[in-house]
């Protein structure tokens, strides 16, 4: 097992080395692609390093990723709070599905980036308007998959729960939510993937930092190189949290990960 996972970390470091050599091939002096439309990976360093150590637009990189992870965790976190419960909710209580589900449908296929006018109508141009429109981003994958996790959860052990004496509350809190860890896990990631997508948008409502307004605004003057660093914080970014999130999926619910790796 340890050998198969340094091999596969190994695989992956290869690659990436891999791409960094072609595009430094490709973006050399008198090469096929002009710095113009993309720099080379040296240029993008030192823009990086510059950035890290002195302002851009007003702040520091470092400040600009604090701005983006307080914008991204805090609607994550709401959405969370909100879609949890209330999808483990519905799932258990069909007249509260029948009430709220209908809505829900109506709302969900409503792209996140169509709420900014409302966001900014209702909650202005602040932070606040930033959030909502990450939340509303995270809501659905949280929602959605905590109803599914309820509706996964194996029959038998409902029914030996119940023959053992368990009432409903006791049946939802230990049967339930346990077994549903693994699905909310992969609620978390898929969430999270739909915070970050939707940053960049987010951070148009007259932000003054962060990477999403980094990159809106390289984009307009035509820094790519700027630009490209504001890509790479935001993936990297995005790599770490979901990493943080399989070492919750560890502690949380160690069998899950044990059978994944025998299949």
């Amino acid at each position: 097992m340890g050998q198969s996972r340094t091999l596969q970390v190994a695989a992956g470091l290869g690659a990436i080395l891999a791409w960094i050599v072609i595009w430094a091939w490709l973006t050399r002096p008198g090469g096929p692609v002009p710095t113009l439309y993309f720099p080379a990976p040296d240029d993008v360093w030192a823009k990086f390093v510059r950035m890290w150590q002195r302002p851009y637009i007003g702040s520091t990189l470092p400040n600009h990723i604090l701005a983006s992870l307080y914008i991204v965790l805090t609607g994550w976190g709401l959405a969370a709070l909100v879609g949890i419960p209330l999808g483990i909710a519905m799932a258990w209580w069909k007249k509260l599905k029948w009430i709220v589900f209908p809505t829900f449908q109506l709302i969900r296929p409503v792209p996140p980036l169509a709420w900014i006018p409302l966001t900014i109508l209702w909650l202005g141009i602040g932070d606040s308007a930033r959030i909502s429109v990450v939340f509303i981003a995270a809501l659905v994958p949280w929602l959605m998959n905590s109803m599914l996790a309820v509706y996964s959860v194996d029959r038998l052990l409902l029914d030996a729960a119940k023959t053992l004496g368990a009432n409903d509350h006791q049946i939802l809190a230990r049967v339930v939510c346990r077994t549903a860890l693994p699905t909310l896990v992969a609620a978390a990631r898929m969430a999270l993937g739909n915070a970050w997508s939707t940053l960049v948008a987010a951070e148009i409502l007259a932000a003054t930092a962060g990477l999403g307004y980094v990159a809106v605004n390289a984009s307009q003057l035509l820094d790519t190189d700027v630009l490209l660093v504001a890509m790479f914080m935001i993936g990297i970014l995005g790599i770490c949290m979901t990493g943080l999130i399989g070492l919750t999926q560890n502690w949380l619910a160690p069998w899950s990960v044990l059978g994944a790796r025998r299949d």
